[in-house]
């Protein structure tokens, strides 16, 4: 029977979430339940010695928090991870913090934030005591809450995709995409290594060290012989779409935009692509 000690917890009312939505059973958060439990939106003192709340409450928001520790690898990858994941939805309503406990010395948070690149408050768990009330059990978790307080998802850390998974569920909790979506994203399916789109994605990887090194034109060159292949593939409009705003063809570029992001509406080429033609 789980345990419901919390302070500043309330049971909402019941709110049905797609299977899909449910990470493995005290995965993460050992107090808490998907779709169930309402968090207080609590104040902590900050990493550089400020207050900041653990949730920004309002109609058609989310709120992202990461608990993570100081010397351990999932750590630096998990909140590197969020950080690009934070300016990948610059543009969504989406609060974005980090929890450590107190027990860490200031220095060695501060080693690890600064190398993340998160730009979110770094909430300090004084004597773990939110760590002990949701029952946290792995380092680095996401726990993800819509403008209500109501939990949505957790989100333990993954080597593969992790930054993807945290968006997809985000976005999901603010409404942008249905639940077929999220579990299309979270559940992709194995491409056939020998099928024309797996050698369309084979040939992008091309096409990213051609931009990396600045050489546009052939990025271009690279996105179009990918076209060739799938033309429906996002990531391929996206490339010609960057490599085309990399030429100052913004004009040209839109139109792969519009498909890239039609496609997969976080097509991090794309976006990018969009960015510079701002």
């Amino acid at each position: 029977m789980r345990k419901r000690t919390l302070f500043g917890l309330m049971i909402g009312a019941s709110l049905l979430i797609p299977p899909l939505a449910w990470p493995d059973e005290g995965a993460a958060f050992y107090n808490l339940a998907v779709g169930k439990d309402r968090l207080e939106s609590v104040t902590l003192p900050t990493l550089d010695g400020k207050e900041a709340p653990l949730l920004r409450l309002g109609e058609g928001a989310a709120n992202v928090f990461i608990f993570i520790r100081p010397g351990a690898e999932p750590s630096r990858r998990g909140l590197k991870d969020m950080a690009g994941c934070a300016q990948e939805l610059a543009d969504y309503p989406v609060y974005w913090t980090a929890l450590v406990s107190d027990r860490h010395p200031a220095a060695e948070v501060e080693e690890l934030v600064g190398a993340s690149g998160f730009s979110g408050p770094v909430l300090i768990d004084q004597g773990n005591t939110l760590y002990g009330q949701y029952g946290v059990r792995l380092h680095p978790t996401v726990g993800i809450t819509d403008g209500k307080g109501l939990l949505t998802a957790y989100q333990p850390y993954s080597q593969i995709n992790y930054c993807a998974q945290i968006k997809a569920r985000v976005l999901y909790t603010l409404g942008e995409i249905d639940a077929a979506e999220l579990d299309r994203r979270l559940n992709p399916k194995a491409v056939n290594p020998h099928s024309e789109s797996a050698a369309a994605v084979r040939n992008l990887r091309m096409g990213e060290r051609f931009i990396q090194i600045g050489n546009h034109e052939q990025a271009l060159l690279t996105a179009r012989r990918s076209l060739e292949l799938a033309p429906e593939l996002p990531a391929a409009h996206g490339l010609a779409a960057l490599a085309l705003a990399g030429q100052g063809d913004c004009a040209a570029a839109a139109d792969h935009i519009a498909k890239a992001l039609g496609g997969d509406s976080g097509e991090k080429n794309a976006l990018a692509a969009q960015s510079q033609c701002k």
